[in-house]
């Protein structure tokens, strides 16, 4: 079996939302004073290639520690989101480019944006995202995980009363019908209803699209929090 990493790297330039902390390393031990190195790490949960759990949005929800590993592997249909920035992956979309999608199986949406990850405020504020159709589109088809390469499967037009007040420029009144983006929508729907969301994954993504592939993202066992970096893979046959 042959490994390929579908992370981010996480550092102190992994792109993260603007009210969360940037990631830094603190070195504790030096290798003239201690003969060693050793550091402790700053970072939101949600930094670079990681999972969500219901308790991000439900207060009696499952948190890391306590949701099933089989949720986060098993065979993905890769397909590729070709939209303008901002776009919208609406129900129709979804039926076009993954339609033979079967119960059980995950979904990994890669949207290109990933090679953006170093342009911060392009990547965080202007990728591709499920819009309300395209979220009900994939509960109805009984779809196990969304993957994504970008910073969430969320459309940022789902969190605009956040970045009205951070960025007010950015969202003229009528740049989108709210109708159509229900605050955390995705969110709020796949995850009560046991759909894993692994966010943040790599560019290598994108040289599965149009395939089946085995992947597997495994959640750091942290206790009581609401998401967790991971490691993010596909398990390829020799």
């Amino acid at each position: 079996m042959r490994i390929v990493d579908l992370s981010q790297p996480l550092s102190p330039r992994t792109p993260r939302s603007s009210d969360h902390p940037q990631v830094t390393f603190e070195t504790l031990r030096w290798y003239s004073r201690d003969g060693m190195k050793a550091h402790q790490i700053t970072a939101s949960l949600h930094s670079g290639t990681h999972v969500d759990a219901p308790a991000l949005y439900f207060s009696g929800g499952d948190t890391i520690e306590q949701l099933s590993l089989d949720g986060f592997w098993g065979t993905a249909l890769v397909v590729d989101v070709d939209l303008e920035p901002r776009g919208v992956i609406s129900a129709e979309h979804l039926e076009k480019i993954a339609g033979d999608i079967q119960p059980g199986e995950m979904l990994a949406l890669y949207t290109g944006y990933s090679k953006n990850i170093y342009d911060e405020e392009n990547y965080i504020l202007r990728a591709p995202g499920l819009g309300k159709s395209g979220v009900d589109w994939i509960v109805e088809h009984g779809v196990k995980a969304v993957w994504v390469d970008s910073p969430s499967a969320e459309h940022i037009f789902s969190r605009s009363r956040q970045w009205k007040k951070l960025r007010p420029e950015q969202w003229p009144d009528d740049l989108f019908d709210p109708a159509e983006f229900p605050p955390a929508y995705a969110h709020k729907t796949f995850l009560p209803a046991g759909i894993m969301m692994v966010e943040n994954v790599s560019e290598a993504l994108g040289q599965f699209v149009g395939q089946r592939v085995t992947l597997m993202a495994l959640p750091v066992k942290y206790e009581g929090v609401e998401g967790a970096p991971c490691r993010a893979v596909a398990l390829l046959d020799l």
